[in-house]
């Protein structure tokens, strides 16, 4: 159903996400609707918190865009680390959609984007995110 709604692409391009503001970009281009966060409660879109685990944003970084799945509800895609990315010693980011029963909670770090955008990363073809400050 998903090749359906959103065709895949077929040129490459490069994602970056702000930590400070929340706004993706698409090979350099701001992503309409593309505003999210990532971070809990007073860390949310906070540098500074980034070595916080379950708090802080998603670390500056070059990061690997994965497959997708259904843990953190519909198109929950998966994040690893590049070489040289320091985590902190905190795990398991994704980018997911944010919480319905309490909007602006669902981030313990994971980047909180809406559906129409994940969707629109996932049909990308491109595998390669920057996290920014």
């Amino acid at each position: 159903m998903l090749n359906k709604r959103f065709p895949k692409q077929t040129t490459i391009m490069t994602w970056a996400s702000d930590q400070s503001s929340g706004m993706l970009s698409h090979n350099g281009a701001a992503v309409p609707g593309g505003v999210g966060y990532a971070g809990k409660g007073a860390h949310k879109n906070r540098p500074a918190s980034q070595h916080l685990s379950s708090l802080g944003p998603i670390p500056r970084g070059a990061w690997t865009i994965g497959g997708y799945t259904n843990s953190k509800g519909p198109l929950t895609i998966t994040l690893t680390p590049k070489p040289g990315t320091a985590t902190f010693g905190r795990s398991a980011f994704r980018i997911h959609g944010d919480s319905i029963r309490h909007p602006g909670t669902a981030s313990e770090g994971c980047i909180i984007l809406p559906y129409t955008v994940r969707a629109m990363i996932v049909t990308s073809g491109d595998h390669d995110l920057e996290v920014v400050e």
